[in-house]
C-alpha cells in the first residue's frame, strides 16, 4: 500500500512539474510576441491555454482520488495539498498569460 502511494505521489510530482513548464512556455511565448507583435504567437498562446486548464482540471481530480483512496497523513498530506494549491496558481498564471497576449 506504502508503495502504491508513492508511485501516486511520484506521479503528481510529474504531473505539476509539466505543468509549471507549460505555464512557463506559454508566460514566454506571450511576452515574445508582445516583443515581437507576433499575433501567431499570440495565437498559440490562446490556444494552449486550452491544454492548460484540462490539465489543472486532470490534476486535481489525480489529487482528490489519492486524498480518498490512500488517506495520507504527515508529508504526503501536505504535499498533496501543496500540490493543489500550486495547481490552482498555475492555472491562474495561464490565464493571465492569455491576457498578456
Amino acid at each position: 500500500m506504502a508503495q502504491h502511494l508513492q508511485r501516486e505521489i511520484d506521479k503528481l510530482k510529474k504531473k505539476i512539474l509539466g505543468l509549471g513548464a507549460a505555464v512557463e512556455s506559454s508566460v514566454h511565448m506571450a511576452v515574445k510576441s508582445i516583443e515581437e507583435r507576433d499575433s501567431a504567437l499570440a495565437e498559440k498562446v490562446i490556444r494552449s491555454d486550452v491544454e492548460i486548464d484540462h490539465a489543472e482540471v486532470d490534476l486535481e481530480e489525480d489529487c482528490l482520488k489519492v486524498l480518498a483512496l490512500h488517506q495520507p497523513v504527515a508529508i504526503d498530506l501536505r504535499f498533496i495539498i501543496a500540490v493543489l494549491k500550486i495547481n490552482n496558481d498555475l492555472e491562474r498564471i495561464g490565464d493571465l498569460a492569455v491576457n498578456i497576449a
